[in-house]
């Protein structure tokens, strides 16, 4: 039986693929990086003139480094050819919901602080909803983690 030969050599093809793909996980990786060096270069200033307002835009800005950073990881696990995990992405949900409930209880202080009176239930019911929906979020995200971190373990024994 006589083979048919291929007007281009496939396996040329898939290689040439898949350094493309990797020259383009690398670029997003190094975009990555860039951003988390701009954030935080952006950042320096606010820490010349410390005020509540400014810190807490201090505090959110590396909390979004530390998001952008966990982004990188499973790029970089994907060029190091090991196989693709959750965690990261869990990590990137708990840090998010953590980074929300600073800011959202930040902001509810310097209004009521602002407003200079206790807070009505109609403007507190709201903040106290977000708040618990970002801590079950939590819960969530952190029972995911232990029993994914339970089946690695079991897998690896």
């Amino acid at each position: 039986m006589e083979k048919k030969g291929y007007i281009l050599n496939v396996k040329f093809l898939r290689q040439l693929l898949i350094v493309m793909d990797d020259i383009m996980h690398f670029a997003v990786a190094l975009i990555l990086l860039l951003c988390a060096g701009l954030i935080l270069l952006q950042t320096v200033p606010n820490l010349l003139h410390p005020d509540v307002r400014t810190l807490l835009h201090v505090l959110n800005d590396v909390l979004l480094v530390l998001i952008v950073m966990e982004l990188l990881w499973p790029i970089v696990r994907f060029l190091k050819r090991e196989p693709f995990t959750l965690n990261p992405f869990l990590y990137i949900g708990i840090i998010s919901c953590v980074r929300r409930i600073l800011l959202i209880e930040a902001e509810h202080s310097m209004d009521a602080q602002i407003l200079g009176h206790a807070a009505e239930w109609a403007i507190i019911w709201p903040v106290l909803a977000e708040l618990a929906a970002n801590v079950v979020i939590i819960l969530i995200l952190a029972i995911s983690l232990r029993i994914l971190s339970t089946r690695n373990q079991a897998e690896d024994s």
